[in-house]
């Protein structure tokens, strides 16, 4: 059953590239028919979440046939279902090569072993090097180093210096975790802002997201660098190692090849930047993982037999987020459809929603609904969707599209109720709430009304 459940995904994967770029429509059905089949067979390990927006999906397509059936909305929906599908799993292909990495490993005990000045903004842009491809798999890796690192004896017994070692290096695990959907091209944020928002070019909204993830890495290094400079004066003479830069410089590299080869091949074929990523992914971490298995040891049997297996178990232990992802997004489909464009715009004209206080509705929204259990793609699907004609609304695609992404990772930074927050918790043997709220609260309350005062300037120069 596994290997059929893997094969069904990488299906989806190769239906969905032919769907897109050679614009085969029977494509669309292959791929939409193996996701079904697959979460009909995940159906007992999928998440509650998961089987509740199938459910809705189920709904909402029964009350939108009521209605009178357009069928092209309907492709529209599993469209976005098939590509966000595809997307996930090439992205696997990374994960799994990245895990497997001897030059992954190197890198996390760099980022760990630096001295207190230094050690908050490497491990904080490292987070968010690493999350680019290994997702939440960096915080696994980079949580377990600061743990084993971290240790009473590396503090000489002093209880307080742990505890302050421990906060710092989280927060900036955590933050620098949390710019991903701004900062990286291969998120599914950004896939998702730019397939539903017609109007946005990714040439123009991902130097504009990582400007603003940059700053707000910056905000976090500040905040730390003047709560704790005493203490850092005070280790100043501790001599640090710093080996393995050379593996940084390494990555570093292979994340730049990537991304240069996915935006030019998005150029040169008008493919779309997520399409591009998913074409290349695959053929990426193969090659990346065969090339390092050539310098280390040699290309062996047991070595792609691992990675196979790897392969298999990641795509195996999917069920859950291509039932929220690509349930989510085929209801955002079929709710702009149910529901009249003109009762929309009426409403949050009603509500004064429009130009700027829509952009800061839209960023509260997925914020405040994230800390009561809303998934962040949830909320963000439904929203682009509304409000994806951005005309109608006195506001820029890409304040909209901003404010989407910076409210994303502001959740990251809050909600206890995210998968990253409950990561790091349980790493670290600590309460989720303890690290978003406690922790990181006062850094969310700057870092919001910082975004507000940007947003309102972005606002200005689009307007």
């Amino acid at each position: 059953m596994i290997y059929i459940k893997s094969f069904l995904l990488l299906l989806t994967l190769a239906a969905t590239v032919l769907f897109k770029t050679q614009h085969m429509d029977v494509m669309l059905y292959v791929a939409s028919c193996a996701v079904l089949i697959y979460l009909a067979l995940s159906w007992f390990k999928v998440s509650l979440p998961g089987k509740i927006f199938i459910s809705l999906s189920g709904v909402l397509l029964l009350a939108f046939w009521g209605r009178g059936v357009d069928f092209t909305v309907v492709e529209q929906g599993f469209s976005r279902v098939a590509l966000f599908s595809a997307f996930m799993v090439g992205l696997v292909f990374l994960r799994v090569a990245a895990k497997l990495s001897d030059v992954i490993a190197r890198c996390g005990r760099f980022l760990i072993n630096q001295k207190p000045s230094a050690r908050y903004a490497v491990l904080t842009y490292g987070s968010c090097l690493l999350g680019a491809v290994l997702s939440f798999g960096s915080l696994n890796l980079m949580g377990q180093v600061i743990v084993n690192g971290n240790t009473l004896e590396a503090a000489k017994g002093d209880s307080r210096i742990h505890l302050v070692r421990k906060k710092r290096m989280v927060l900036a695990l955590l933050r620098g975790f949390s710019t991903l959907p701004l900062s990286s091209p291969f998120s599914i944020s950004m896939a998702l802002v730019l397939s539903i928002v017609p109007s946005l070019k990714w040439q123009s909204l991902v130097p504009l997201s990582i400007s603003i993830a940059v700053a707000l890495i910056a905000l976090g290094w500040f905040m730390d660098y003047r709560t704790y400079a005493k203490a850092q004066a005070a280790n100043a003479q501790t001599s640090y190692e710093s080996q393995h830069g050379g593996a940084v410089l390494i990555f570093v590299a292979i994340v730049l090849t990537l991304f240069g080869m996915s935006a030019t091949l998005s150029m040169t074929f008008n493919y779309g930047l997520p399409v591009s990523i998913i074409i290349l992914s695959p053929f990426f971490a193969v090659g990346w993982f065969l090339l390092e298995e050539m310098f280390n040891k040699g290309v062996s049997e047991t070595g792609i037999l691992m990675f196979a297996k790897s392969m298999a178990t990641e795509l195996n232990a999917m069920s859950s987020e291509v039932a929220v992802i690509g349930g989510a997004s085929f209801v955002g489909a079929l709710f702009s459809a149910i529901i009249p464009i003109e009762l929309v715009q009426d409403f949050s004209q009603f509500l004064g929603l429009h130009g700027f206080p829509l952009a800061v509705f839209c960023m509260l929204a997925v914020m405040l609904t994230s800390i009561v259990g809303v998934s962040p793609f949830v909320s963000v699907t439904i929203l682009a969707t509304t409000f994806s004609d951005v005309t109608l609304f006195g506001l820029s695609p890409y304040v909209l599209a901003t404010s989407l992404l910076v409210g994303w990772a502001l959740t990251l930074n809050v909600s206890p109720l995210t998968i990253s927050s409950i990561i790091i918790g349980r790493i670290i043997e600590c309460r989720p709430s303890d690290i978003t709220l406690r922790w990181n609260g006062l850094y969310c309350l700057i870092a919001l009304g910082f975004m507000v005062a940007t947003l309102y300037g972005f606002h200005l120069a689009y307007d």
